[in-house]
């Protein structure tokens, strides 16, 4: 659920919303469609708490155990990393591996039947579980399955992510988004640039 409470905002002395009060409730899929200039964006960023209303408020139950993935409508430029890389590292997918890595070698080195052995295994467990959960040990399959639905070939997987063109890239952050499995999808212009 995402509520918004009697939210007033205005940019540039623009009055973009004045005392609106909406409710999105869960597994809801929302278009927003207006003109250009007419707060779309403005709003995305005020979920994001990135921008603040002048009154009001927007409020989401546990926000900090939710993910939003943002989709901005803005190109973004993405770095020379490895297609399948960018993609692990952006799900969070290599930052679970690196953890539980590093876990593995701490625990090792931890004498048994200690405090901090016990928390060790704790965290290691907890980490195990959260990347099984995010289905991290089909990742990679899972991940050029989403990309082929995008239209990538095979021989685009071994490609960097900045030799790609602008709608390419806009397909890769896409399949990040999904990747991801977030909680809350916030897709502004998705279909920019995808006929570049």
């Amino acid at each position: 659920m995402i509520y918004f409470r009697n939210i007033s905002l205005s940019f540039l002395d623009k009055q973009l919303f004045d005392q609106i009060n909406w409710t999105i409730h869960p597994k809801s899929r929302i278009g927003l469609v207006g003109d250009n200039g007419t707060g779309k964006t403005t709003l995305f960023r005020a979920i994001l708490d990135q921008v603040h209303p002048d009154s009001g408020f927007i409020d989401i139950p546990d926000r900090k155990q939710k993910k939003i993935g943002y989709l901005p409508q803005d190109l973004v430029e993405l770095e020379a990393t490895g297609l399948i890389e960018y993609l692990r590292r952006k799900s969070g997918i290599a930052g679970l591996e690196d953890d539980i890595r590093s876990l593995e070698e701490q625990i090792s080195q931890t004498k048994p039947n200690t405090h901090a052995y016990s928390e060790l295994t704790r965290r290691y467990a907890d980490a195990t579980a959260e990347f099984s959960a995010r289905d991290g040990y089909a990742f990679e399959a899972r991940a050029k399955q989403i990309l082929k639905g995008f239209g990538f070939r095979e021989n685009d997987f071994i490609k960097t992510c900045d030799s790609f063109s602008g709608g390419w890239k806009m397909r890769i952050l896409l399949t990040s988004i999904l990747l991801a499995r977030p909680d809350i999808m916030l897709l502004d212009e998705p279909t920019n640039h995808l006929d570049t």
